[in-house]
């Protein structure tokens, strides 16, 4: 071989390494960066105090209802080192499935396989038609764990689609939220959708607007920075119902939220009397409201292992909730809400 094919050989060599390697570099890169993509798509809010959460949906409790009657004997759970606020509030097993109707719930729990999950999802379209949006945050390759599941659903229609009102500020926000209720032009027939619990003062009022499902969407304007169930409370023992008039306004914004939520300070402790830790604790709420109605789906999921596999009006009232309130929704002939959060911001409103 002569010297200048050699060159020649060797030069085409150096530019097929160089294009491998640049091909190599380009999809290693590529896959990097869709990794990431993909853990961004979920944005979980880990909360280590339960106390500042500002929406509340009944399907944690259920779970945690399951895992006192199958794992703990039915006794309440205590870690070792002290229990944290949301642990002592679960084990008063405050609510339960009794509070909602068979048709809107489900759950289920078993040892944790592929085999669970797909049976999960299976009977979770067959009775809802939906997909989860928990169950790929579950570690499903841990053996010897156990997994407490519960889901959620709820869609409700008012009796009469409120009129839209126009776009405004909520509770003195710079951006402007999307608005509907009743004013001077509405028709009357949209009275009927409202039953007014109390009006106390103009910056403390409730109503409730009613649905075709005998779903109760409970609205209470107030300033007070108390509890969910003190507040509910505070609504039972002031309720006194009285018609909504031609000299009365209503005035709610549309909502949307979608968040999952993880239980930290329930997690990696260990459960007197028993070998049992938490290992995930996860919750996820998606909720919309607007004039013709709304819709609620919330999934909880439990994963717990063993500790040696782990680590009358005769004025106007203005119903305006245009500055913070807090909602509830329950169904018609039970005595507790399933559902409720506080609106201080905009946060969850719909926005112009």
């Amino acid at each position: 071989m002569n010297k200048k094919k050699f060159l020649s050989l060797l030069l085409v060599f150096c530019f097929t390494s160089f294009c491998f390697m640049l091909c190599g570099f380009t999809f290693f890169k590529k896959n990097k960066t869709q990794v990431v993509k993909k853990s961004q798509q979920v944005n979980i809010e880990q909360v280590t105090n339960s106390t500042s959460n500002d929406i509340w949906c009944i399907t944690f409790q259920l779970v945690w209802n399951e895992f006192i009657n199958k794992i703990n004997n039915g006794k309440p759970v205590e870690f070792v080192g002290g229990n944290p606020v949301l642990a002592d509030e679960l084990n008063k097993k405050l609510y339960s499935k009794n509070d909602i109707s068979e048709n809107s719930y489900y759950i289920k729990d078993g040892k944790i396989s592929k085999a669970l999950k797909k049976q999960i999802e299976k009977d979770i379209y067959k009775k809802f038609r939906e997909k989860s949006d928990i169950l790929d945050l579950i570690n499903w390759n841990v053996k010897d764990s156990y997994l407490f599941y519960a889901m959620l659903k709820k869609d409700f229609n008012f009796l009469t689609a409120f009129d839209k009102l126009t776009s405004a500020s909520f509770n003195n926000s710079k951006e402007n939220v999307k608005y509907f209720g009743v004013n001077k032009k509405s028709n009357k027939k949209l009275y009927k959708n409202i039953d007014v619990l109390f009006y106390n003062s103009d910056s403390e009022y409730a109503v409730k607007l009613l649905t075709k499902e005998n779903e109760e969407v409970i609205l209470f304007r107030t300033e007070k920075d108390d509890s969910f169930e003190k507040l509910y409370e505070f609504i039972e023992q002031n309720t006194g119902f009285s018609e909504f008039t031609s000299y009365d306004f209503l005035k709610v914004p549309e909502m949307n939220v979608e968040k999952t939520i993880s239980y930290d300070e329930l997690c990696n402790k260990k459960i007197k009397n028993s070998d049992f830790i938490i290992s995930q604790a996860l919750q996820t709420i998606k909720f919309k409201m607007d004039n013709k109605g709304g819709s609620l789906k919330s999934e909880a999921a439990m994963a717990i292992m063993k500790t040696s596999l782990m680590p009358e009006a005769t004025k106007s009232r203005y119903f305006y909730f245009d500055k913070p309130f807090v909602m509830f929704l329950k169904e018609q002939n039970k005595n507790k809400p399933y559902y409720a959060m506080k609106i201080n911001n905009t946060k969850y409103l719909v926005k112009e």
